[in-house]
Formats: structure tokens, C-alpha cells, sequence
């Protein structure tokens, strides 16, 4: 053998000069029979200590196996084999090698000739990109919203598991165009995200939303670029952003009912501070003109008094709609059917129209307590814009049905039973642009509108503590709906209606800051036969009323107005009537209708109340209900 290599020096310098290590094995042995200093090196031994081993020594144990199976196949005939398995060193340690191998035969002799690269660094690399990439698609995956990566031919080359279910495909396979998976498009339209990126290497976000499965997409592309800059692929990020809408839209139109409501408490802010004097100056001009009617003897005269509180009684109503936003203003409720009274209201505000209404209205209806004159209010704003709204005729269409609302599923209103009424239209419509403003104090796009009337009517439905929906399509009409509270109370008995005259006798303390009201309230008193002490404050008011105590002249009655600039006011000095006497009928008036005390006076020490401006049929009614007459 060594014969044979001296002979061949040539050959020699290239085998020991080679970079690789090159081994040869005797096939059927295994042992080492030429090892180059390259081979030397990298397995850690010296030429004669390699020539003692065999092959299998130089690899770990659980490798034999891959070596034998090499050299087996050589034996076969095999010529030319390649694979790559760990080697071990002379210290123990391991490396990966590329083993190219080939037979070959030296003096009848077969050898197995191994050429051995380490590959170490390049096997750490590889496992260092695969766990990296099995990292990735891991990341990938966990992800709950849609990852899709493009390449610069719209091909889909990669989703994570949510694109299975997201994209219209069943199994989104990699080399499928993009287009399709939202929309079913053949090429990039103006909605495609990835052409922009390519196109610019920036950033694009936009809200995508499907009419057919009606899902609301937000999608956020970016690029990935190569060294050179270039933008080389696109990942999309996809998320399902419907509910959140819907969340987003929910509290837009709870933020604009706030806004309503803070709009109405506003203008009740300045409806209060005008209420009061005010009323009280109508109370003089129309008490003043309802004595002057009662006391006249000339039919022309009377006829012209007449049509002078037909005014007056407009004037009342429009104060009265003004007082509805009134801050704190609440509505003197009682248990009725609220089916019967809207269909009453509902044919009053009609008459004389060509406008029919169709009701549809259960007799089981439940109870509601509510304000009649509010309410009533609240009826007629909704019939005459329905009326106006139809101006060449129609039907109005009111269904009043009984609803159960649960915990959550109403914007604003809590869980409990309530009343629905819906009055529908088949007018105009109202235009998309301003449904939102309808019930804005003073809008209106009437020429002779006040801007008052649906804002009146939202304002007395809050204050019932219910809630009133609109939906209205231009051209085919709108549809109000009501939602009131059910009562658990059954519906209280009318009391039967008054005379509206009184006799009576004795002396009614009047206390009141303006004059002209002072005045008129004693001419009503001295019809009625009774004298009058009038008093400006409270203070001397109660002055008034301890003289009369002592004196032992009690007072037949006493009427208190409510509020007195600068003053003690009606709501002080009962308190301290109260102490001393307290069946002595006291009566409060005020120009602010809306107060709580007018609403309940007995909560507040009072007998009853009486609304500024009033007549003097309302005042003989209050005084025969609760003063004796004679």
C-alpha cells in the first residue's frame, strides 16, 4: 500500500493539500487506511492515531446506523453517496459535516473514500431560521384577527388560521389572487389595499365595509422590503371592527340625546327666569278682561271680550309650551288609559281636517300616569306635523301596543313595562340632513313655525320619563313612537265639575309682589262676596295672619304666591302658618307653572294650587272645593 502512494506523488500533493478532510475506509473493515492533514485537523487527532481507528468511531453512537447504511450500499455497488450527519471529535465534542463518498479499488482492495465539510455554522443558521420562522408562524396564528401576506403579483403566499375562516375560500392556498377575498374581483379596485403600498412603500389604512355579508373590515397594510429598499411583499392586517361600529354609532346617538337634553335644560335655564313675571302680567290683563266680560251689559262689548280672551287663551298656550323645558318643571300625573286618551286627543286635533286616522288599539292597554295637559301637548305637536306633513290628504295611522324592555336593550330607557304608541305619516318625510335637529329648540323650516312644537313634545315625553323615536324616509312619511311608562296603579275617578261660580264670606289674605295681580285677585274676591287684606311679602303676610289669630278673625282662606323677589315667598311662609294652623285652606299660585310645588302642593303644607294666568270660573272651582260657601 504505502508502495502505491510513493509511486504517486502527484496525486498525493492534491489529497493533502485538498481544504476538506478526505478519509478512506476499507469497505469491509471499516478501518482507516489515509487520512489528510485536512481530516487530521478537523476531527482533533494525528495522522497515526486515525490509522488505529475505524470509521464508526468518529461519529456519536446514535449515528452508527446513517454510517453503515453507507456502506452497505457501496458494497452493493453503490458508487456515489452524499448525506450529512454530526460527527464527534478526538475531545468529545460533535460537529455537522456534508460526507460525499465513493468506492473505489486500490490492489483488488475496496475502499470507501469520505470528503467531510464542516457545515456546523451553517446548520445553526438554518436552525436558527427555522425556529425563527416556526416563532413567526406561531405569533402568526395566536393572532385572532387576519394576517394575509401578498407578493408583488397579488398572490396570497401566507394566512394565519383566522384567514380560514375569513377569506371566501375554503382553504386559502398560497399562489390565490387577493382580489377576491372580500368581493369576489377578478383585478385591484379602488378599495385594494396592497396596490398603493406597492406602489408608494407606505403605510395604508381604510374601513372596508361588505354589503353581502355585512361585516365592517378594518384593514392596515405595510410593506416589507428587501436590502435594496424595494417593497417586496405586503401584510395585511384585518380586523373585524363591526360591533365596535355599531358600539360607536350606539354612543354617537347617546351623546346627541345628551345633547338634547342639555339644549332643553338651557332653555329651561331661560324659560324660568321669563316665566314668572311673565304669567304674572298676563294673570292682570286676563283676569282684568274675564271681569270685565262677566260684569258687562252690552252684547258688543261682551262680543269683543270674547274674542279678547280667545287671544289670551293662545297666549296662555304658547307660554305654557315655552314653560315645558322648564328646569325641574314636573307633570301633574294621574293613572288613566292612555289608548282612550290619545285617540280623544287625537280626533280634537283633527276636527275639521281631511285627515282620517286608523287606530289600532288594544283594549288591554295597559295603565300610564301622565300629565293630561303635557300629554295632550305632546299629542297634538305629533298630529299637526303628521297634518301638515299631508297636505293633499290621508291617513294617519296610531298603534298603541303593551312592551316589555329588558336590562340593556334600550339606549336610555331601564328594564320595565311601558306603552308603546306609534303615530305614522304618510307625508313628505323628513330629509336626512336635519332628522337629527328636529327636536332642537327653535328649528323648524316652517315660515310661520315657532320651532317649538317637537321640541315640546321630546321635552314633556323626558319628563314622563320615557322616550320618543322618529324613523322617516323622504317621500313615503314618518313614524313617531312613544314609549311611556306602565302604571301598577288602576285609574282614578274623575271628580265631578264645579260651578263655576262661588258665594262666600269673610275675609282671604292675597299675597303677592305685583300689583295689577294684587288688584285683579281682590275684584275676583269681592264677586264671590269677600273681602281681601293684600300683603307684597311674606314678611308681612304673616304679620297679617298673626294679627288675625290673635284677634280671634281667622282668615277664610289665604292664597300665597309662590316666588316674591327680595322676600319671604309662599313656600316659607306656609311652613310657618303651618305651625299654627293647620286647616286653614292655603292656596299657592305662581306664573312658573311647571314647579314641583305646583305639581304637589299638599307635599309642601299647601291645600292646593292655582296656575298663573287663571279665571275666575277656576278660581270659584277651587274656592268651592275647598272654602265653605255660604
Amino acid at each position: 500500500m504505502n508502495s502505491l502512494f510513493k509511486s504517486e506523488h502527484s496525486y498525493r500533493a492534491i489529497l493533502e493539500g485538498a481544504v476538506e478532510g478526505i478519509l478512506l475506509a476499507d469497505l469491509e473493515t471499516k478501518h482507516i487506511a489515509y487520512a489528510n492533514p485536512a481530516a487530521c485537523t478537523l476531527f482533533g487527532f494525528s495522522l497515526e492515531e486515525l490509522l488505529e481507528l475505524k470509521v464508526l468511531d468518529l461519529h456519536p453512537p446514535e449515528h452508527i446506523d446513517e454510517v453503515l447504511k453507507v456502506f452497505e450500499a457501496q458494497a452493493r455497488g453503490e458508487m456515489e453517496l452524499a448525506c450529512s450527519i454530526p460527527c464527534q471529535r478526538k475531545n468529545g465534542t460533535t460537529f455537522y459535516a456534508d460526507i460525499n463518498t465513493s468506492r473505489c479499488e486500490i490492489d483488488g482492495v475496496a475502499y470507501n473514500v469520505g470528503f467531510f465539510t464542516d457545515v456546523t455554522e451553517r446548520q445553526s443558521v438554518e436552525e436558527a431560521i427555522f425556529t425563527t420562522e416556526r416563532l413567526l408562524v406561531s405569533i402568526f396564528d395566536a393572532v385572532p384577527d387576519l394576517l394575509i401576506v401578498i407578493d408583488r403579483n397579488f398572490k396570497i403566499r401566507y394566512t394565519n388560521f383566522k384567514g380560514h375562516d375569513t377569506i371566501e375560500q375554503k382553504d386559502p392556498e398560497k399562489g390565490k389572487t387577493c382580489f377576491g377575498r372580500f368581493k369576489l374581483l377578478d383585478e385591484p379596485c379602488e378599495d385594494c389595499t396592497a396596490l398603493p403600498v406597492f406602489e408608494t412603500g407606505c403605510t395604508v389604512e381604510r374601513e372596508m365595509a361588505n354589503p353581502v355579508d355585512g361585516i365592517t373590515r378594518e384593514v392596515r397594510a405595510f410593506p416589507i422590503k428587501d436590502q435594496k429598499g424595494e417593497v417586496i411583499y405586503v401584510v395585511e392586517y384585518v380586523r373585524d371592527i363591526t360591533e365596535r361600529k355599531q358600539a360607536e354609532d350606539n354612543r354617537l346617538r347617546l351623546e346627541k340625546q345628551i345633547l338634547q337634553t342639555q339644549k332643553l335644560e338651557s332653555l329651561g335655564i331661560m324659560a324660568g327666569g321669563i316665566a314668572h313675571d311673565f304669567n304674572n302680567l298676563l294673570s292682570g290683563i286676563f283676569g282684568n278682561i274675564d271681569l270685565a266680560r262677566l260684569m258687562s251689559k252690552d252684547d258688543t262689548i261682551k262680543d269683543h271680550l270674547d274674542t279678547a280672551m280667545r287671544t289670551m287663551t293662545r297666549a296662555q298656550s304658547l307660554t305654557h309650551q315655552l314653560l315645558t323645558f322648564a328646569k325641574g318643571g314636573l307633570p301633574v300625573r294621574k293613572t288613566g288609559d292612555l289608548g282612550r286618551f290619545v285617540k280623544e286627543t287625537s280626533k280634537f286635533a283633527l276636527s275639521g281636517s281631511i285627515i282620517k286616522c286608523k287606530y289600532t288599539i288594544p283594549n288591554d292597554l295597559w295603565n300610564c300616569d301622565f300629565d293630561e295637559n303635557q300629554l295632550g301637548q305632546a299629542i297634538d305637536n305629533l298630529i299637526i306635523n303628521a297634518l301638515q306633513s299631508m297636505s293633499t290628504g290621508g291617513i294617519i295611522r296610531i298603534v298603541g301596543s303593551n312592551i316589555i324592555i329588558g336590562l340593556g336593550e334600550h339606549n336610555t330607557l331601564p328594564a320595565g313595562k311601558y306603552v308603546n304608541i306609534a303615530i305614522e305619516d304618510k307625508g313628505i318625510g323628513i330629509p336626512v340632513d336635519i332628522q337629527s335637529r328636529i327636536f332642537d329648540p327653535f328649528f323648524t323650516t316652517k315660515e310661520e313655525g315657532s320651532g317649538l312644537g317637537l321640541a315640546t313634545t321630546y321635552s314633556i315625553i323626558k319628563k314622563h320619563d320615557g322616550h320618543i323615536d322618529v324613523t322617516s324616509e323622504p317621500g313615503k312619511g314618518s313614524t313617531f313612537t312613544l314609549y311611556i311608562p306602565a302604571s301598577g296603579d288602576t285609574i282614578e275617578e274623575s271628580p265631578q265639575e264645579e260651578a263655576d261660580t262661588h258665594t262666600g264670606k269673610g275675609v282671604i289674605l292675597v299675597m303677592d309682589d305685583e300689583m295689577v295681580v294684587r288688584f285683579t285677585l281682590k275684584e275676583m274676591l269681592k264677586s264671590f262676596g269677600y273681602a281681601s287684606v293684600s300683603a307684597k311679602r311674606g314678611e308681612e303676610a304673616l304679620v297679617f295672619f298673626r294679627d288675625a289669630q290673635n284677634q280671634k278673625e281667622p282668615y277664610a282662606a289665604i292664597i300665597l304666591d309662590l316666588t316674591i323677589a327680595g322676600g319671604l315667598g309662599g313656600k316659607e311662609v306656609v311652613e310657618e302658618i303651618r305651625k299654627v294652623d293647620q286647616n286653614i285652606p292655603v292656596f299657592v299660585t305662581s306664573g312658573y307653572a311647571e314647579d314641583p310645588i305646583i305639581a304637589k302642593p299638599q307635599e309642601y303644607g299647601f291645600t292646593a294650587s292655582l296656575k298663573k294666568p287663571f279665571t275666575t270660573s277656576e278660581l270659584a272651582s277651587l274656592l268651592n272645593t275647598y272654602v265653605q260657601s255660604s
